[in-house]
C-alpha cells in the first residue's frame, strides 16, 4: 500500500508543471515547478524500491526507499519554496 500512496504522489508532483502552464503561472516560477517535478521522480525511484529489485536483500530494499523519499520530500519543498517566492515576488 505504501509503494501505491509514493506512486500518485510522485504522479501528482509530475504533473504540477504540466498544470502550472496550463494555468500560465509557470513562468513566474520556472525554476521552483522543475524541482517539484524532480520531486515526483524521486518518490517514483522510492515507489520502485518499495516494490523489489532481483539480488538486493529486503534491508536494502528499505533503506533505499527511505533515502528517496527523504530526499523527494527535501526536493520537493525547495520547490515550492521556490514557486511562493516567485509567484509572490
Amino acid at each position: 500500500m505504501f509503494e501505491l500512496t509514493l506512486t500518485w504522489l510522485g504522479i501528482a508532483l509530475l504533473l504540477t508543471p504540466i498544470f502550472a502552464e496550463y494555468g500560465k503561472i509557470r513562468a513566474k516560477a520556472d525554476k521552483g515547478f522543475l524541482w517539484m517535478g524532480a520531486g515526483g521522480a524521486l518518490y517514483l525511484l522510492a515507489a520502485a524500491f518499495k516494490l523489489g529489485i532481483d539480488g538486493m536483500t529486503l534491508s536494502a530494499l528499505g533503506w533505499g526507499a527511505t533515502l528517496f523519499s527523504v530526499v523527494g520530500l527535501i526536493v520537493t519543498l525547495l520547490g515550492a519554496v521556490f514557486v511562493l517566492t516567485g509567484i509572490f515576488k
